[in-house]
Parts: structure tokens; C-alpha cells; sequence
């Protein structure tokens, strides 16, 4: 069944399950945690026991109602209609009634055509709409506040699901009327299970799994081979960035942007610089090396650190990087 495919979180699972058996479920729930540990798989899964044909309240994955919730139509759209989903750029100019297409958020014009248009009348088909919002945190302000009274007056109808990686960028009021359900960092050893049965080498899988922070999602980047390469030579930037000119610094630096796959960029190449760290400095200290070339690889290290930190927190992605580095800087 559909909620069998989400591996690794079994008390989100358990909170959502018990809601469903005991026709208790919230009206607006708010999945967060980091990028790829099975939120979009549990949100489906749910939308499957909502509006599941042979199982309601379970799923099944067989009947048409399910088939449909799971199926996408050539636009990467629901075929079901009461499974609704809201993303930027998901949606093109002129079905969202604006003269360009979105680019930098999810806009007012997507919440009043996508979201407020539909709830204002029954499901088509199920006996309850489920909307999904993916990146909740890419709301415009205007589209924050045009869902928010919905969420707070909700039809008796229409169930919510927002999803984030970024808890702190989302408006109070927002998280205030939803009801929050955590999703926890895999464990390595699920990570690498789970990349071994898409087929990658199992000596790859581990050493992905073990730079991946719990995320399925950076893990198979971090498998590809191409990307290994681009990581390494990464790590050797910002080893060699740390200590040299200002102008050298900021090049290193500069080239992460605030963007999620900046992230999960950065968040394997700082997994990756810790490794190479902790080897230099076992081989250091066993060579008898000088003290200010332990000092210097123990403070790259535990700048990394202190960078991945920052990002867990959700701060500003180059002023994290660039403030640590120029400190950094000092020190050695």
C-alpha cells in the first residue's frame, strides 16, 4: 500500500495513520524537514487514502481513484481532479490568467486560480479534495495571506498539505494554522539500502549515504560520478580559499547562491571536506607534522561544521559560507 513505501518515519506515519482510522485528521497539516526523506511519498500516500475506491482511509494502489492520484498527466499534474497540487512554475501564464510565467515564487494568481477557485465547490469525484503544496516557503507574501483564511475557515471538503525543507522561512501565521508533522533525517544505512536497489554500486551507495545528511534526495546526486568529480574539486577550492587573498576567497565562495540546490551542493561538498579534514589531520598528527598545520586543518574542519550548522538553521546560503570563511581566514 502506498504508505508502505515510506521508509524511515514511522512517527509521522503513526500520526497520520491514527488521524485517518479515527476520522480525527487535521484539516491543514505542514510536513517539514530536510529534502528527500519521504514527505512527497507520504503526502500521496495520504492523498491515495483520501480518495481510495476499495480502501478509503488506507489505499490501495490498484483502484482508478488511487491509479489517478499517483498518475501525472504530460504537464507533471494529478490526473485525479481532487488531487491538487501547487508549486512555482508548476503552471503556465496563461492558465494562471498573468502575463508571464512565474519565476521566483508561488504567486497570488496560483493560489486564487489553482486553490481558492476549487474549494469553493465540492470535489468532483472523492469525498474530500486534498491540496499539496510543495516548497511552501516559495509563497509570495500575497499568496501566503490570500490561503490564509481558507486555512483558517476551511471547507469541510478539502484537506491541505504543505511541505517544507525551510521551517523559518514560512509567515507565523502560516505555521500557526497548520498542524506541524516531522520528518526526520534517514538513517545512512536506510540511505544506502535504498540507493543499492536503484541499482548503484554498494561502495558508492555507502560513501553517498555516509556525506548525505539522511537524504535520499543528496544522496543520488552525490552517487553520480560526475558529481563526485565537481565535489572534489570543490573541497579543493575552499581548502585553498581558506588563508589566501580576499579576492581568491570570495571567487571560492561566490559560487553558491541561496537556492535549494545550492544546498544541497554546498551540503555535500562541506559532508565531503569534513571527511578529507579528519583523514589530513589523523596524517598529520601520526607524521608528527607542524603544530600550525594541525591547527589549520582542525579549524577547516570545524568551520565545515559550523557552515553545515548555519544551513540546518536555514541562514542566507553565500553569507553563511563567505562570514565563516572570512573568519576562517583569520585564524590561519
Amino acid at each position: 500500500m502506498p504508505f508502505a513505501d515510506v521508509l524511515g518515519q514511522p512517527h509521522a506515519l503513526g500520526a497520520l495513520q491514527r488521524g485517518l482510522s479515527a476520522g480525527r485528521l487535521h484539516h491543514a497539516l505542514l510536513f517539514y524537514g530536510p529534502d528527500g526523506v519521504g514527505k512527497e511519498l507520504a503526502a500521496f500516500a495520504l492523498a491515495c487514502a483520501i480518495v481510495c475506491l476499495r480502501k478509503p482511509g488506507e489505499g490501495c494502489r490498484e483502484c482508478e481513484g488511487c491509479r489517478k492520484a499517483l498518475g501525472r498527466g504530460a504537464e507533471g499534474i494529478p490526473l485525479h481532479p481532487d488531487v491538487v497540487v501547487v508549486e512555482k512554475g508548476l503552471y503556465s501564464k496563461d492558465q494562471l490568467g498573468r502575463s508571464t510565467d512565474e519565476k521566483t515564487d508561488i504567486s497570488v494568481d496560483q493560489i486564487r486560480r489553482v486553490v481558492l477557485e476549487r474549494v469553493a465547490i465540492p470535489p468532483n469525484e472523492a469525498p474530500q479534495r486534498i491540496i499539496i503544496v510543495r516548497r511552501a516557503e516559495e509563497m509570495s507574501t500575497g499568496a501566503a495571506n490570500a490561503l490564509l483564511k481558507t486555512l483558517e475557515e476551511p471547507p469541510a471538503h478539502t484537506r491541505f498539505v504543505l511541505m517544507t525543507a525551510r521551517l523559518g522561512e514560512l509567515l507565523p501565521t502560516i505555521r500557526s494554522r497548520t498542524l506541524p508533522v516531522r520528518f526526520a533525517p534517514l538513517s545512512d544505512g536506510l540511505v544506502e539500502r535504498i540507493l543499492v536497489g536503484r541499482g548503484i554500486e554498494a561502495k558508492v551507495a555507502a560513501h553517498a549515504a555516509q556525506l548525505a545528511g539522511g537524504s535520499v534526495e543528496t544522496a543520488l546526486t552525490l552517487a553520480d560520478p560526475a558529481a563526485a568529480e565537481e565535489r572534489t574539486r570543490a573541497v579543493e577550492k575552499l581548502r585553498r580559499a581558506a588563508g589566501a587573498p580576499l579576492a581568491e576567497l570570495l571567487e571560492a565562495t561566490s559560487e553558491y547562491g541561496n537556492t535549494g540546490e545550492d544546498r544541497v551542493q554546498l551540503r555535500g561538498t562541506l559532508e565531503a571536506l569534513t571527511v578529507t579534514e579528519a583523514t589530513e589531520l589523523r596524517r598529520l598528527v601520526l607524521s608528527g607534522a607542524p603544530l600550525r598545520e594541525v591547527d589549520a586543518s582542525l579549524h577547516r574542519h570545524a568551520a565545515a561544521l559550523d557552515v553545515s550548522a548555519m544551513l540546518e538553521r536555514n541562514a542566507n546560503v553565500p553569507l553563511a559560507l563567505e562570514g565563516t570563511w572570512l573568519a576562517l581566514s583569520r585564524k590561519i
